[in-house]
């Protein structure tokens, strides 16, 4: 049988005062919300209420209290109650005297609609007094602020666009390469146990870079003079068309946004690697700088790289053309192109087919990629990038590379000179621009080729699949979700960036900087900036200065609807993953376009890296050491060429245009950009002159042997480099028997 209505209505108000108060003892909790009750009556008067209600309540006289609000206030008194109890057990105040006015009257304000007066608001002055607190960041004065959601909505990214004009057909690996692309590892030129090549021993000795004429290969274009790239944009109604070397960096950086400045995954390395750091290098997260090049409609986008400045003093800018066309031509073929060879008659440099490119589509961009190599047995297209790498010492001794060239590799796994240690750097410094050229060439994977510059080590085939397990993660399709969120934001950004300054040709440089919570910065100036000059002097020297705009990309991801770090989210595909993204312009009013500049020149200096003086170099003779040093041959060069990048851009442009034949350099220059070698760069050097004794060794032992080759058998061959070295060594030792003498 149910309760009676008075039944019903004493276990209601029991249950709920019961529950009212187990919620007000929280009162005293750290962090907990204090009660929202401004009236406090007396605990006894409180105390006889509330029994002489529960009493008339159990009396059947419960119409006498029917009225919810004389309830409700029944409840605020007991609440009140509960909390003096509680406060009293805790604590015993001492007793303060009242003041004059006294409290005995005192009664509780009445409920109020608002928030009422904020008595904790700073004074004006007290404010302007004080200073922002370094955790705090204030939010900045912007002219223009864009947000919206990448959904996670699989589709198709790029879509396939046919060449306008004829290409030569896509090289092929020769010398035995190929069976490096399907056995997985590191392939050894020569194993140094049993010291049998498993390939051709001349590929073991690389050719001198200035021994390669390259102007008799078919020349490198960039996006804004390549015809075939415009055409297709105006046809296919795309604002922007860009290469691989130019789109990877600002990808990059998109994604270091919207990952969170995610880690890598080197566990798969031996524990030798375990305390060294899994994030991206310094040299991967520099800042990059590209050109929007306007002509009618469409911008073509150009990397804009400081390397081109001294182009022709970085020798591996141009070991990475000799390497590529070293491992995808015929011996006679690749021998005709060295200048102690006459150019094959016919051949007419001027009007060379073109190299292979894909050219493909998303929403806004046309997008080309260079394609290296192919073969029909590796899934998909069965293209392939070709990557040449050269060891630690060279890359970060990038001067002394006639002394660093002694560095060898000696095992596979190991701290240093190890092909282990040239991988773990790989993950950290050229992955990420590797999967996107591959993705934006709709290629399998990169043929890696390892090598001191003088000496070929081994070789490498790394699939696509393989840089994503190291960079995003494990789950199938990873990869393909990352790349299709950067590209959407690039299509976002690149719409702002030439909305700054609308139909012309501008420069850009964008940035993540590493660290949690660090957004997009992109600093946007007219490319050929005409100053309208004032009449007013004091105004003149500040309409002289190219006007700056700066725009900030915020990106917040959320793992299905739940906010989460950018890093989980990469690497989780059982949940959709959506990005809420802020587009602001930064207010550059005449006070702020300071601020702006000098933030991007603090960009500017965090990319900055002095050269190591080479050893036998001194600050006295550097000038004369440097303007010798010409890796080009900018006096034969007529036509452009193409050096790749070891870092992994697709190439740069040189010719006579900006290869000067003579150029005056201040002396700025060299105080500013030499120093001398620090510890680290000492012990890479030590390193490499072990392994010079190393080679000399060995070369001695193998002198008039037989070279056993894999599939051939022994041959006669000498190993000429090490002939090279044996012969430096005693000429070094007869110097010094004489200098002693």
């Amino acid at each position: 049988m149910g309760l009676s209505r008075q039944g019903r209505l004493q276990f209601s108000l029991s249950r709920l005062l019961r529950s009212t108060q187990r919620y007000v003892q929280r009162e005293d909790q750290p962090n907990s919300s204090k009660p929202l009750i401004q009236s406090k009556p007396s605990p006894s008067s409180l105390n006889e209420d509330l029994t002489r209600t529960l009493r008339a309540i159990t009396n059947g006289e419960a119409n006498k209290y029917s009225d919810a609000n004389m309830i409700t206030e029944t409840l605020k008194e007991g609440l009140w109650s509960s909390v003096d109890e509680k406060k009293k057990k805790k604590k015993k105040k001492k007793k303060v005297p009242e003041p004059e006015s006294g409290l005995a009257g005192w009664s509780g304000e009445s409920w109020k609609r608002d928030w009422g007066e904020d008595k904790l608001r700073f004074s004006t002055s007290s404010s302007q007094s004080r200073g922002t607190p370094p955790h705090s960041s204030l939010p900045i004065a912007y002219s223009r602020r864009i947000e919206g959601l990448l959904e996670d909505t699989p589709k198709v990214v790029l879509q396939d666009l046919s060449p306008p004009t004829k290409q030569n057909p896509v090289a092929t690996l020769h010398h035995g390469l190929e069976r490096v692309l399907f056995n997985p590892g590191v392939h050894w030129l020569r194993d140094p146990r049993s010291l049998v090549y498993n390939f051709s021993p001349a590929l073991s000795i690389i050719p001198k870079v200035a021994d390669f004429a390259f102007e008799r290969l078919t020349g490198f274009i960039r996006s804004s003079r390549d015809d075939d790239l415009w055409a297709l944009a105006k046809q296919e109604k795309r604002k922007f068309g860009g290469s691989t070397s130019s789109l990877s960096g600002m990808l990059c950086h998109i994604y270091f946004l919207l990952s969170g400045n995610k880690s890598v995954d080197t566990s798969a390395l031996s524990l030798d690697f375990r305390r060294e750091s899994p994030t991206f290098t310094p040299g991967q997260r520099m800042a990059a700088s590209v050109v929007f090049n306007y002509r009618n409609g469409v911008y073509s986008i150009d990397s804009d790289s400081d390397k081109e400045e001294s182009a022709d003093k970085n020798i591996l800018l141009w070991m990475g053309t000799i390497l590529e066309k070293y491992l995808t031509m015929p011996s006679e073929e690749f021998l005709s192109n060295l200048r102690s060879r006459p150019a094959p008659p016919g051949k007419n440099t001027d009007e060379s087919t073109r190299e292979a490119y894909r050219y493909s589509k998303s929403e806004k961009f046309v997008l080309r990629s260079q394609l290296d190599c192919h073969d029909s047995r590796l899934p998909g297209t069965g293209v392939f990038d070709i990557k040449t790498r050269a060891c630690l010492p060279i890359r970060m001794d990038i001067l002394n590379f006639e002394e660093s060239s002694g560095y060898l590799i000696r095992k596979n796994s190991g701290l240093m000179e190890s092909f282990e240690r040239e991988y773990f750097d790989l993950i950290r410094s050229a992955f990420l621009k590797y999967q996107f050229q591959a993705r934006i060439g709709n290629m399998d994977g990169v043929f890696v080729a390892y090598h001191n510059t003088a000496r070929m080590f081994g070789f490498q085939y790394v699939p696509l699949e393989e840089m994503d397990e190291r960079l995003f993660g494990s789950a199938p399709g990873v990869g393909d979700r990352v790349f299709q969120k950067c590209m959407e934001t690039l299509e976002l950004v690149s719409d702002e960036i030439i909305a700054c300054f609308p139909s012309q040709s501008v420069k850009c440089t964008f940035e993540t900087q590493d660290g949690m919570g660090k957004d997009l910065n992109i600093w946007v100036e007219p490319l050929n900036w005409q100053p309208e000059f004032m009449k007013n002097g004091a105004k003149q020297a500040k309409a002289r200065q190219t006007p700056i705009k700066q725009i900030v990309v915020t990106a917040k991801s959320f793992c299905g609807n739940v906010p989460a770090k950018g890093a989980r989210c990469v690497e989780t595909m059982d949940q959709p993953w959506t990005v809420h993204w802020t587009i602001t312009h930064r207010s550059s009013d005449s006070d702020k376009e300071d601020e702006i500049r000098a933030s991007l020149q603090a960009a500017k200096d965090r990319r900055f890296r002095a050269y190591s003086l080479p050893t036998g170099i001194s600050p006295q003779n550097i000038r004369d050491w440097w303007d010798a040093l010409d890796f080009s041959g900018s006096k034969k060069i007529n036509v452009p060429i193409t050096p790749v990048d070891d870092e992994g851009n697709e190439g740069i442009e040189v010719g006579l245009s900006n290869v000067p034949t003579k150029k005056t350099t201040d002396e700025s220059f060299f105080r500013d950009n030499f120093t001398p070698p620090d510890s680290r760069i000492q012990y890479l050097r030590d390193l490499a002159n072990s392994g010079r004794e190393e080679t000399i060794r060995i070369g001695l032992e193998d002198r008039g042997r037989r070279k056993v080759v894999l599939g051939v058998g022994e041959i006669d061959w000498e190993d000429t480099l090490a002939e090279q070295e044996i012969s430096a060594q005693i000429r070094r030792k007869e110097a010094t028997a004489e200098a002693a003498s």
